[in-house]
């Protein structure tokens, strides 16, 4: 896969435009106005091009999407992505691999150990994450305020939990290791199903710490038996 990082911001701005108003990822893009909404739409644009380095996904003259990365303190952070459905070249599973490819690049060029981006649209977030979940199989979609996503180097499916942190219910799982099962996301609650040594247990997440070299998660952790009890596992994104 070609990935170039572009110099001239003004090249993708027309594409960047268009994905705003067909799409209506933020704020400002549905206003009536075409002078305030090209307006809101280009502070965006600005804003972002002033904070990031842009990638362009394309093996041709045509590219088929664009992605705004910056290198964070503990991690790479993508503030914003978007592909270019109208060229020939796009597909769902052409900008996943793509993107893969950019991750990894960027991952060993600043020294990092994962990749995390933040859900900021106001429209269509059910349906986006909908689609995170079916094509970006390295991608665990975390249910803090932020909506948080994090890539792995492994698909999530692969994903192995520690359990660090545990209160007297809990406590008997120290140190134990937990595979993720499924993830079930409703409005306020991210339910994850982790066998622990051939257990079944039900995680409700409710916080998350990023961190240098890992990413902690906080909650409600219930076993067949009705047993709930407090617990942190860290998740350490693979090298």
């Amino acid at each position: 896969m070609k990935i170039k990082h572009i110099k001239d911001p003004s090249t993708v701005w027309p594409l960047f435009y268009a994905y705003s108003i067909k799409s209506k990822p933020y704020s400002g893009c549905e206003f009536a106005s075409p002078h305030l909404r090209k307006e809101k739409i280009k502070d965006f644009f600005d804003e972002l091009v002033s904070t990031s380095k842009i990638y362009r996904a394309g093996e041709f003259a045509d590219p088929f999407g664009f992605t705004f990365v910056t290198e964070g303190e503990n991690f790479v952070y993508l503030r914003f992505a978007f592909g270019v459905t109208t060229s020939s070249e796009f597909s769902s599973k052409k900008w996943t691999e793509w993107v893969y490819c950019l991750f990894d690049l960027l991952l060993e060029q600043y020294n990092k150990n994962y990749v995390v981006a933040e859900i900021v649209r106001e429209y269509k977030v059910e349906s986006f994450k909908k689609w995170i979940e079916k094509y970006q199989k390295r991608a665990i979609v975390f249910k803090d305020p932020k909506n948080t996503i994090v890539w792995c180097k492994s698909e999530r499916m692969s994903v192995i939990f520690k359990v660090v942190a545990a209160n007297k219910t809990t406590n008997h799982l120290m140190g134990k290791k937990a595979s993720l099962e499924y993830t079930r996301k409703g409005p306020r609650h991210v339910i994850r199903e982790l066998i622990i040594e051939k257990e079944r247990y039900i995680l409700d997440e409710k916080t998350i710490d990023f961190l240098p070299d890992r990413v902690l998660i906080h909650g409600l952790l219930s076993d067949d038996k009705k047993n709930v009890g407090r617990i942190a596992f860290e998740f350490k994104p693979q090298k």
